[in-house]
């Protein structure tokens, strides 16, 4: 998707049916998150959450893998 005059690309919602990592937060799977395409036809994704919620979710990951 295209945005403005400058040609910008900007973001669009999107659900992650599959795991993608945010340039801007860590791994999300079965949420929303926002993507775009960057110019050599990549695509781009990116939470949007605020750094308070980001704290949180990490906070609440287990130590231990499977625990």
């Amino acid at each position: 998707m295209i945005g403005n005059q400058e040609g910008r690309r900007i973001w669009s919602q999107w659900y992650a049916w599959h795991p993608v990592v945010p340039i801007d937060d860590t791994v999300f799977w079965l949420e929303t998150v926002y993507r775009r395409e960057t110019a050599e036809g990549l695509w781009q994704y990116r939470s949007f959450r605020p750094e308070f919620e980001r704290t949180q979710a990490s906070a609440a990951l287990p130590i231990c893998p499977g625990a």
